[in-house]
């Protein structure tokens, strides 16, 4: 027979240099509960042939079984003492947490102990937290997600690693392997009577589903962490794509990507749908609360006929469409106006001038042109006979109107935006330009009939309009 006790901590050795998990004396947490699965992973890190890892215990005590619960603890300060190990132990009373937070059970546990791992990782200034998850948790792991109507990130289960360092180099091995090993080496563990409570899904998925679809196949186990294994390498692999897609195309700035929906709309259908996910991954630090619904309503916000629409998401995400640009941005509570909103300035005379916003404003006095000349964008002539200093400089406001160079009539400068496709978001930094008060130019978009040169003209001033 097999010695299980010496051929395990050789698996798991490779395994972790496989994975990339940690390195030779890095430092690790060990989540340990006490039941099986921890114990035997603590063990198997003590016995690491060429690693030799730095372990600290971490131990979370969730208060939900009285007595059973606080032996629990006591069960693992013997262990980490036997290991001669630090230990971390905190207690959170994880009922009264759900109900505080409304959640159920096993959401509030599964919350509380990431927080408590997070918090020792960086305090310890650990490599990684080191999880029991084996490939029996994977077979639920999949079935509960493919019950919830996961799609094929879902459905690849849990990886060996995830973005917050949490590693799992047990995935590789079966429940009946690590209570095989732990009965070789006359290890005892904790039994956790919640483990039986079938009101948790997963727990009625471990006692009730698997051992039935196991009558299909008595494989089921090994063949769904297979097929998560496979699904895993391939979701690894397209989200590599659609990253470096994100990355090519996308503009970020502090809270705000911005993609345009070209970009968007040439990408076959699966791939779209990665980069809706990976732009809110991004911005809310985690898909939690996202859903196939939301996803949906991001495709029907890009075909949307509306040259402008706003989407609210979970997480206080909010999807813009902007004409040929969708913006994805975390909501901020709303703010007064600026003071570059609400300033004006006054214009005296020829000069530079900063605009409110960080733009310029040069005006230089020129002699009226005999014929009419083609501008450069930004640039604009006006008869200062026609409107005579002192100008003035604000941003637009709702109402504003101008009667446009050509036109006799009024017309409001919010459908000036509109025909010129001026973004909602950007149209409140837009500088105008007055005369008294009537507005001679939506800078670097359209002038004045009022202001226009003609045959009488004699002298003009030429204004120069400079984006930040």
């Amino acid at each position: 027979m097999t010695d299980i006790s010496a051929m395990l901590p050789q698996r798991i050795a490779r395994t972790i240099r496989e994975q990339r998990l940690f390195e030779p004396g890095d430092t690790i947490i060990v989540a340990l509960s006490g039941g099986a699965d921890s114990t035997a992973l603590l063990d198997l890190l003590s016995r690491l042939p060429g690693l030799s890892p730095r372990l600290v215990a971490a131990h979370l005590n969730h208060c939900l079984r009285g007595s059973e619960s606080d032996r629990d603890e006591e069960f693992v300060r013997s262990l980490a003492a036997r290991y001669r190990i630090p230990l971390e132990c905190r207690r959170v009373d994880v009922k009264e947490y759900s109900q505080r937070e409304q959640l159920n059970l096993e959401d509030a546990g599964r919350r509380a102990r990431i927080a408590f791992l997070d918090e020792l990782r960086h305090s310890w200034q650990a490599t990684a937290v080191a999880l029991a998850h084996h490939a029996d948790d994977q077979a639920e792991t999949v079935l509960m997600r493919l019950l919830r109507g996961a799609g094929p990130g879902g459905l690849a289960g849990m990886s060996y690693r995830n973005g917050r360092g949490f590693i799992r180099p047990l995935l590789g091995l079966s429940r009946a392997e690590l209570v095989a090993y732990l009965t070789e080496r006359g290890l005892t563990w904790r039994e956790d009577a919640s483990n039986r409570d079938t009101t948790f899904l997963r727990n009625r998925i471990r006692h009730e589903l698997l051992p039935m679809l196991e009558g299909y196949n008595p494989a089921i186990r090994e063949r769904l962490a297979a097929t998560a294994a496979v699904l895993s390498d391939e979701h690894a692999l397209l989200n590599q794509l659609t990253s470096a897609i994100v990355d090519q195309t996308c503009a970020a700035d502090d809270d705000t990507l911005a993609c345009p929906v070209s970009t968007l709309s040439e990408q076959p259908p699966a791939l779209r749908r990665r980069f809706f996910r990976l732009l809110l991954e991004r911005q809310a630090g985690n898909l939690n609360h996202f859903s196939n619904r939301h996803i949906a309503a991001l495709e029907h916000l890009l075909e949307s006929s509306q040259p402008n629409a706003t989407l609210n998401l979970p997480q206080g995400i909010t999807a813009v469409r902007e004409y040929d640009t969708l913006l994805v941005r975390r909501r901020t509570v709303s703010e007064p106006p600026s003071s570059a909103t609400a300033v004006e300035l006054e214009i005296t005379g020829a000069g530079q001038y900063r605009l409110p916003g960080g733009a310029t404003l040069t005006l230089t006095p020129v002699a009226a042109p005999s014929d009419v000349e083609p501008l450069a964008a930004g640039t604009a002539l006006f008869d200062p006979d026609r409107v005579p200093f002192p100008w003035r400089v604000r941003m637009f406001r709702n109402g504003d109107r101008i009667t446009p160079f050509g036109m006799t009539g009024s017309k409001k400068v919010k459908e000036l935006f509109i025909d010129a496709k001026v973004p909602r978001s950007k149209r409140c930094a837009v500088p105008l330009l007055f005369c008294g008060d009537t507005l001679i130019w939506v800078c670097g978009l359209r002038t004045s009939q009022l202001a226009r040169l003609d045959g009488a003209s004699t002298r003009a001033i030429r204004a120069v309009f400079s984006e930040p």
